[in-house]
């Protein structure tokens, strides 16, 4: 039995409370759930891929950012996690810039590897590239000089991404990789970020460029990047990549491979020196710190990116590096959901490849300017 005062009024204001408790608890709970589903990344449509992938290739540590990714969300989410009672927001792995002389070299390569290859996209300011999108939203861009006099006037201008891929060329050969690129919900942010730990690149970059989508539908989309480096013109050099309004679309046709790559699990740089890299890749990731290896060199905390020595390199992977100074991209690791399929597909293409452990490994051809392994998820 409840008890209630005779006076109307406290009757009333009583009630109210008592009522309100319940719908303001289901309000704060509902709040609370909100702010969990948004800390994790859901990619427009699903993707038929079982948790134990999810876990293995990060979908749920890291947010969605892509310099011409088609088929996200407007805004990239950021994930955030509790780092000693502290939210800290961390930027993931987007993609990785694979320079190239030739795109149709490239795509013809890319495609006998299994992969499926989007339309060819130009920039305003002269490169033109043909990606390569994942199913846990990574992607690869392959890269060539398209149109060499808007190429020439936008280093001329300044144009810091033209400048980096003008500065690998200069130093590393047509080919390779040249750019880690993380996803940015505010690419100014990062920008203040690396000038605040005096590693900018120089200014940010804005642009826009059509995109064309599996239905057919073409529009502008723009984005924002802002630019770190180490200091050297012989280092792979780093950037964060926000949309600003890029619209979503049906990407199954794009991130479906025939070779079974579902995603990339982790990019390989090497250095003389790892702590060269390790302070710009901190700084990059918003938070995500790397840890370093006395022998190995650094890795960073959800073992997307690692930084391993020549001599670390050749014991882990078993491959080989010519002489090269600087910090640079030498192994894609992608996930893939059957290695006998795939060595299945490789030796009917008639592609060279070789077994390290339970890894597969091609070497670099043209076209394919860096090693690319592949491990069974």
């Amino acid at each position: 039995m409840v008890w209630l005062p005779r006076n109307r009024d406290t009757r009333d204001i009583l009630l109210g409370i008592t009522l309100a408790r319940p719908v303001s608890n289901l309000i704060w709970r509902a709040g609370l759930k909100w702010r969990y589903s948004n800390c994790r990344l859901r990619p427009r449509r699903p993707v038929p891929v079982s948790p134990f992938l999810h876990r293995r290739l990060g979908r749920f540590d890291s947010n969605i950012g892509a310099e011409e990714q088609i088929g996200l969300p407007e805004k990239a989410e950021t994930c955030e996690r509790l780092v000693n009672g502290k939210a800290l927001r961390m930027s993931p792995l987007d993609h990785l810039v694979l320079p190239v002389a030739d795109l149709s070299v490239a795509r013809a390569r890319l495609s006998t590897l299994g992969f499926s290859v989007a339309a060819n996209g130009l920039h305003p300011f002269g490169t033109e590239n043909c990606c390569v999108y994942f199913a846990d939203n990574t992607f690869i861009e392959p890269l060539m000089i398209g149109d060499r006099c808007a190429y020439d006037a936008a280093s001329l201008a300044g144009n810091r991404f033209v400048l980096g891929d003008q500065g690998f060329r200069a130093n590393h050969g047509g080919e390779g990789l040249s750019a880690v690129v993380f996803g940015s919900d505010d690419a100014q942010g990062d920008h203040a970020r690396f000038v605040a730990a005096g590693c900018s690149a120089g200014e940010m970059l804005d642009f826009s460029r059509l995109l064309v989508f599996p239905d057919g539908q073409r529009l502008n989309a723009s984005f924002r990047l802002a630019f770190g480096e180490t200091g050297s013109a012989s280092d792979i050099f780093v950037f964060t990549c926000q949309r600003i309004n890029i619209l979503p679309a049906d990407r199954t046709a794009l991130v479906e491979h025939p070779n079974g790559v579902v995603g990339i699990q982790a990019v390989v740089l090497v250095a003389d020196e790892p702590g060269r890299i390790h302070s710009l890749l901190t700084v990059a990731a918003d938070g995500e710190t790397m840890a370093m290896g006395s022998d190995a060199g650094a890795r960073s905390e959800r073992d997307r990116i690692h930084v391993l020595t020549p001599a670390a390199l050749a014991d882990t992977y078993g491959l080989e590096l010519r002489e090269e100074t600087g910090v640079t991209g030498r192994l894609i690791v992608f996930a893939v959901t059957s290695m006998v399929g795939l060595r299945a597909k490789l030796a009917m293409a008639g592609i060279d490849h070789f077994m390290n452990g339970a890894m597969l490994l091609v070497p670099p051809v043209a076209g394919q300017g860096v090693a690319f392994a592949f491990s069974e998820v």
